[in-house]
């Protein structure tokens, strides 16, 4: 699905009271190898996250020498550096939008569960999670893109956050 298409189906998905806040965003670098990109979620004007695929193999070669000078054989060196790259929540951008396409046919509890961040967060501000499941919500030990994400839903929906999370 083309990218245009891909944003306007999830937009059209985030709550009314903050579609007018929060954009998602896509370039590629077409003079790069392979056409890589960037991803970049906006709540206002300000960047809240940003994730691609140059920023995914910098810092996979970084993790993958940084456990190589531990004495990890190569092969080792992968394997035990993309569990830490999942954690920190960066991804190639070519997965962000598999996910994203995935997303549009699940449901909100499927979202939640989901391992990227970035569907866990859309799923926060998805017009069809409710209010009461907003209040009850814990977004500790969530990633940081949830945890703006589950402010700014609470805030514009005028919900207080329950006495278990992050305020």
């Amino acid at each position: 699905m083309q990218w245009s298409k891909l944003k306007k189906h999830v937009k059209d998905r985030i709550a009314e009271s903050l579609a007018s806040r929060i954009e998602i965003n896509q370039t590629r670098y077409r003079h790069s190898h392979d056409q890589e990109g960037e991803f970049w979620i906006t709540f206002g004007k300000e960047r809240i996250f940003s994730a691609g695929s140059l920023t995914y193999l910098s810092t996979l070669g970084q993790v993958v020498s940084d456990n190589r000078a531990t004495g990890a054989p190569l092969a080792e060196a992968y394997k035990q550096a993309w569990p830490v790259l999942e954690n920190k929540g960066v991804m190639l951008l070519e997965e962000i939008n598999k996910d994203l396409f995935c997303s549009l046919s699940q449901t909100i509890e499927e979202m939640l569960e989901h391992r990227n961040p970035v569907i866990r967060g859309l799923a926060v501000v998805d017009a069809r999670y409710g209010k009461r499941r907003l209040e009850l919500f814990n977004p500790v030990g969530e990633h940081s893109l949830v945890q703006s994400l589950y402010r700014f839903r609470c805030e514009a929906e005028g919900v207080k956050p329950s006495v278990r999370s992050l305020v």
